[in-house]
């Protein structure tokens, strides 16, 4: 076997490799694989590899730098994340893992990057879970789970949009001329990765302010709710990345959040549906919620468990 540097003529051998080796669920397409390695600022091109057998792809490895302290507010740890792996067998895989390891990192984290695929290690990946078990790597304890509900068949909880009839309340999606408040919004309530990822990367990056709903309380921004879906957003992110599986109509929430100042007066909840009441209305069907472990609650709206994973990292040095 030749080990090798991850190049971007690599990719579409690594899509093939890809959902040829993981599960139906986790199916990506080509054009998602490359935007989240090599189209990615944190992706590290001297942490990433390839495995060949002749002239046959048998494994890669696309890993990122640690966005903590270049994306977010919080001190930067030399920490490297595994973005994306896929194998024949598990052979290769230790091999690229070894590797990896001797490149020095206190820690090394599966899954949970800026443009991630995975929050964790899929629940039925047995392999892969044997895998960093036996290279001593530490699982979280809880589960984090993807949920799904076919918005075809959503109704809001009785009573949860009524706070959005309010005559000081307003509640639609933004236009760039909503910008300015959102970023003020923003930097007052949520600094850090959700100022990050609806901000910088959805309004100002992927020009997709439509995506964002704000709530207005007497003319102020006080909540928001994050959406995607088929009809609006380019390049999915987080659980809306396993379109292959989601269908032609996909759509995606989250994160939503509502100011200290509004908190205790539900309008948590009528953000919650309301956004939803909106996707179901431009045609939304099946909705994903990533990577949470709220699972009593967004049961609530319908949603169900359809994903759960498991998260590892090494031992730090």
């Amino acid at each position: 076997m030749k080990v090798q540097p991850l190049t971007r003529d690599d990719i579409p051998a690594c899509h093939k490799l890809w959902n040829e080796t993981i599960s139906a669920k986790h199916h990506v397409e080509l054009a998602t694989l490359e935007a989240k390695t090599f189209g990615h600022p944190n992706f590290l091109s001297d942490r990433s590899l390839t495995v060949w057998d002749g002239d046959s792809l048998v494994g890669f490895l696309a890993a990122k730098a640690d966005p903590v302290g270049t994306l977010y507010l919080a001190p930067k740890l030399n920490r490297v994340l595994i973005n994306s792996i896929a194998f024949r067998n598990a052979q290769v895989a230790h091999l690229m893992l070894q590797l990896l390891e001797s490149l020095g990192s206190n820690l090394i984290v599966f899954g949970q990057d800026n443009g991630h695929f995975f929050p964790g290690v899929p629940e039925e990946w047995s392999e892969l879970h044997s895998i960093f078990q036996e290279r001593g790597y530490i699982a979280d304890e809880q589960w984090a789970s993807d949920l799904e509900h076919d918005l075809r068949e959503f109704n809001p909880p009785s009573g949860s949009l009524e706070p959005l009839s309010a005559a000081n309340i307003e509640f639609r999606r933004c236009t760039p001329d909503d910008v300015p408040q959102l970023d003020e919004f923003f930097a007052r309530e949520f600094p850090g990765r959700w100022h990050y990822d609806t901000v910088t990367y959805k309004i100002l990056q992927q020009i997709e302010p439509n995506d964002v709903f704000a709530l207005w309380v007497d003319g102020t921004i006080e909540g928001f709710a994050y959406t995607q879906s088929s009809q609006t957003t380019k390049i999915p992110v987080a659980g809306c990345v396993w379109t292959p599986d989601l269908g032609e109509n996909w759509g995606g929430l989250g994160p939503i959040g509502v100011s200290k100042r509004v908190r205790g007066m539900k309008l948590g909840g009528a953000v919650l549906a309301g956004a939803l009441q909106s996707l179901k209305e431009s045609g939304v069907q099946r909705c994903i919620i990533d990577w949470t472990s709220l699972v009593d609650f967004y049961g609530k709206y319908g949603f169900r468990v359809n994903r759960r994973y498991k998260s590892y990292r090494s031992r730090e040095n």
